[in-house]
């Protein structure tokens, strides 16, 4: 998108630190909040396109205290379990005026990044066990991440306003694999089976930090994390683009085309797996947007046939006027 929206949208959210609250599953409760409006019969749920997300534990609790057969967007937003994490929401820019592959935009221009940091709480973990550094040793600078925050993940996204659509470029983690990787290189040297094994294994270890402190860390900060990542800043980017810029058509680039269009293979799990989750439907057009554009267009071209996820809310009324205080607080 041009610079000048995306600044334009950044400077009419809310300002400061934002948090986002997140478990295990509660997409399914966000995204049947989207589709009940004021109130929706269960059985007619479990007929429709949506009916896996009632399979989740979350939901079938929610079902259960309801009594009467019916859903409403209130019982989905208020139902909380004892334990759920804190994240801090940031967004950022990223992207060039200038063709380049190194932003894998699918068109010139600028991405708005939605960044998912973590909580105070994991930060004062991070420093207990001496991991913490002025290089942030789990991140990447040639990534869009937070320059005041510990980035967990981040979602990028590319609009437009006139046609009520966004595209989903890219959900990613380099901290949890960074740490996941220091992880099992320290567990391979806690198992070397001979001195002379432990020694050729901590010759590649280049941290600042211990195998032990860096077993101890991803056990107790990280691990709770990587099983809920994905879901957690496809949830917030969600949430981001229905209730705070009021985009409705939501796509998702697929494995197979989003490699094409951006000139990068990015994980299977990500790009195929997440979306249908999520109950995107696959399509064989993606955004119009793209189309208009020429240096994309050309891109498309190539492709014989397209592949793209979609959520489309175009047509549901109502379930955005529930209020949000349960989902993003500006802190």
């Amino acid at each position: 998108m041009d610079i000048e929206l995306a600044k334009e949208i950044m400077a009419c959210l809310p300002e400061g630190r934002t948090r986002f609250y997140y478990f295990k599953d509660r997409y399914a409760l966000l995204l049947l909040r989207q589709v009940c409006k004021e109130q929706q019969h269960i059985r007619a749920l479990r007929q429709g396109r949506y009916a896996r997300l009632l399979e989740k534990s979350a939901v079938g609790e929610v079902i259960r205290r309801s009594g009467n057969g019916l859903l409403t967007p209130e019982q989905l937003v208020n139902y909380w379990p004892a334990q759920f994490h804190c994240y801090r929401l940031s967004l950022g820019l990223w992207g060039s005026e200038i063709k380049s592959r190194y932003y894998q935009t699918s068109r010139t221009g600028y991405n708005l990044v939605l960044q998912m940091n973590f909580s105070n709480e994991h930060d004062v973990c991070y420093k207990r066990y001496n991991i913490a550094d002025d290089e942030g040793c789990f991140d990447s600078y040639d990534h869009p991440t937070s320059d005041t925050r510990n980035t967990m993940a981040w979602s990028r996204i590319d609009l437009d306003l006139e046609s009520d659509t966004a595209l989903i470029e890219e959900v990613q983690t380099d901290w949890l694999r960074f740490a996941r990787e220091a992880y099992d290189d320290a567990q391979n040297i806690r198992k070397a089976k001979s001195k002379v094994d432990r020694e050729k294994q901590e010759r590649y270890w280049f941290y600042d930090f211990t195998p032990e402190q860096a077993i101890e860390y991803f056990e107790i900060a990280v691990r709770e994390h990587l099983a809920i990542w994905d879901e957690a800043v496809l949830s917030a980017t969600l949430e981001f683009l229905l209730h705070e810029i009021g985009i409705r058509k939501i796509y998702f680039h697929s494995w197979e085309t989003g490699r094409r269009v951006k000139h990068r293979a990015p994980p299977r799990s990500v790009y195929r797996n997440l979306p249908r989750k999520f109950c995107f439907q696959s399509v064989s057009e993606g955004p119009g947007f793209l189309i208009e554009d020429k240096s994309s267009r050309r891109k498309m071209k190539k492709i014989d046939r397209q592949s793209w996820y979609l959520l489309d809310f175009s047509s549901v009324s109502g379930a955005a006027g529930v209020s949000r205080d349960c989902q993003l607080l500006t802190a």
